[in-house]
């Protein structure tokens, strides 16, 4: 478990948050994640552990902690979790719960 951001950075209004990253091999690596941001994409966005293309459903994540997922390309993209159940929202609509996990899973 990584932090990722300085919690000494942010005011008391911050949030700490964790992200979890499952590759193809089913190797995880956990983050725990330090923002002032209030949605999980913008967080993850700002922290370089993320990049994708916004699309006509918002943003299309390729790439998790430089790992390329890339259904055109493989057939594969990274599904989005919140807690334990797959995301019914986009990472850039999810609002940061405090002491949510969030997580990240390459899918077929």
């Amino acid at each position: 478990l990584g932090p990722v951001g300085n919690p000494a950075d942010f005011d008391p209004e911050s949030h700490t948050t964790h992200l979890s990253v499952v590759d193809k091999d089913g190797k995880e690596t956990k983050f725990e994640i330090h923002t002032d941001k209030t949605i999980v994409g913008e967080a993850l966005l700002e922290l370089g552990l993320i990049e994708g293309d916004m699309g006509d459903y918002g943003l299309y994540v390729k790439k998790v902690i430089g790992i390329t997922a890339e259904y055109e390309v493989d057939g594969t993209y990274w599904a989005f979790y919140i807690g334990d159940d797959y995301g019914m929202t986009g990472v850039d609509m999810t609002n940061i719960e405090p002491g949510a996990t969030y997580a990240f899973k390459v899918s077929k």
